[in-house]
């Protein structure tokens, strides 16, 4: 089966005009919710040794550096929003993609579509075509990619950031598939640099790829054409147990941005499930002292404890990888957003005692993002089970909390006014000619 040529005809031939109107809302939310995360994120210390070499190479004017005022040339900007929207690890993540999806696709695409003069149409079109692409890839591959200790929001964001850029260049099918091999062959990131710099540095590294592999296809440049499934490519390397037919079960129908979801805690995905029964003990124990508690016990899955591993936390980015850390954090506090993952956090007495009260263990009975938390008091045992993939919020509650989310993380960078016409030009964003005049309120 062709996989790797249907996913890019099915790219090239998407218009906006075939995206059902539920999809375009999801869209504007996933954007909204990266711009978000990424102007905050250009302002952490994190992002500086990347922002001086990018200060350090130059590039053309082509393209803004959010966050910092400056122009470089697109490949480079791709790199830096990519990272400054990963380092707080706050930005939306999906099941199907094995990742984080917009932190691939938005850079590569704003950079473009400021370069080319791009409107709001072709933007969210270019968006969706990177989503959906992205996730059939990962689909193909299945968890057993993770689990063999891939980073898939970088491994799986190489694909998205090239459908995505492909569309808005116009690449034809045979193009693309040459794009798709170019970066199928540049694909990388491991898990264990999780906690690092390295880890947000992943997806901008995606972006550029991605965005550089288009481009090179549109110049001639040439690649296998079936990376994805071809013998000793991308799934029969990367996975054990690649499936072209899972991958293109029903392309062009499902969407998967419909089942994307979005992060109102600022750490690993993983270590929300266990937050949020934290929550919910919380408000059930309403008299809770702190000195009261025995014990906290915290049963999560395998892969969970996989990628929350991070036992002792020195810095608040170890720290996003901490289950101890995290609960014993939303134990005490109730901001579980950028405030919770400071290095001075990490460095609190009562964080740290706490922390050595609180226990992980394996259970193979959950999997996924289901987490089950106990707290024991005067022999007593409390306990609140959530999944984290079930809170069924509707669109306007989730709605809601992408525009708190947005307004808590910006408002103190560019001001109430611009907060409020950034918004509203979103919400309109098949309305927008220039993509251009989004970025002229940030500056």
């Amino acid at each position: 089966m062709e996989a790797t040529k249907t996913i890019s005809d099915f790219v090239v031939s998407l218009n906006y005009e075939d995206l059902p109107a539920e999809v375009i809302k999801e869209a504007k939310l996933c954007f909204l919710d990266w711009l978000g995360v990424t102007l905050a994120g250009a302002n952490d210390p994190e992002v500086d040794g990347l922002f001086q070499v990018i200060q350090l190479v130059g590039g053309k004017e082509q393209a803004t550096v959010l966050g910092k005022k400056i122009k470089t040339s697109i490949l480079n900007a791709t790199l830096m929003n990519g990272m400054s929207s990963h380092v707080f690890d706050y930005d939306d993540t999906s099941v199907e993609f094995l990742g984080h999806a917009s932190v691939t696709i938005c850079p590569c695409i704003l950079a473009l579509s400021e370069w080319m003069g791009l409107g709001g149409k072709d933007f969210l079109t270019a968006y969706v075509a990177g989503f959906e692409a992205g996730s059939r890839v990962a689909i193909g591959a299945s968890a057993n990619h993770m689990l063999k200790g891939w980073h898939a929001t970088s491994t799986i964001g190489h694909f998205s950031s090239v459908a995505a850029s492909a569309k808005l260049l116009g690449l034809s099918a045979d193009q693309l598939i040459y794009a798709f091999g170019i970066t199928g062959t540049q694909a990388a990131g491991l898990k264990a640099v999780f906690g690092t710099n390295c880890k947000p540095f992943h997806p901008g590294k995606a972006g550029f790829d991605g965005l550089l592999s288009t481009i090179l296809a549109q110049k001639g440049f040439t690649s296998i054409k079936n990376i994805l499934e071809g013998e000793k490519c991308f799934w029969d390397v990367y996975s054990s147990g690649g499936s072209a037919k899972r991958a293109l079960k029903n392309l062009g129908k499902k969407w998967y941005i419909l089942d994307n979801n979005y992060k109102f805690h600022a750490s690993c995905y993983y270590t929300h499930a266990s937050i949020e029964a934290v929550l919910a003990l919380k408000e059930e124990l309403s008299n809770l002292k702190i000195d009261d508690i025995e014990k906290v016990e915290a049963r999560v899955s395998a892969i969970a404890l996989e990628n929350a591993i991070i036992m002792n936390p020195k810095t608040g980015l170890e720290a996003k990888f901490s289950l101890p850390y995290t609960i014993a954090s939303a134990i005490l506090n109730d901001d579980t957003g950028m405030k919770a993952f400071t290095n001075e956090k990490v460095k609190n007495n009562d964080i740290a005692n706490l922390k050595e009260k609180v226990k992980i263990i394996k259970d193979p009975k959950l999997q996924g993002f289901i987490s089950s938390v106990s707290i024991f008091i005067d022999g007593k045992q409390y306990e609140k089970k959530r999944n984290i993939l079930n809170l069924n919020l509707s669109y306007d509650e989730k709605k809601q909390k992408i525009l708190e989310k947005f307004r808590d993380l910006v408002e103190n960078f560019i001001g109430f006014d611009r907060t409020e016409e950034i918004i509203n030009l979103i919400e309109n964003l098949e309305t927008l000619h220039n993509m251009a005049e989004i970025i002229s309120f940030l500056n």
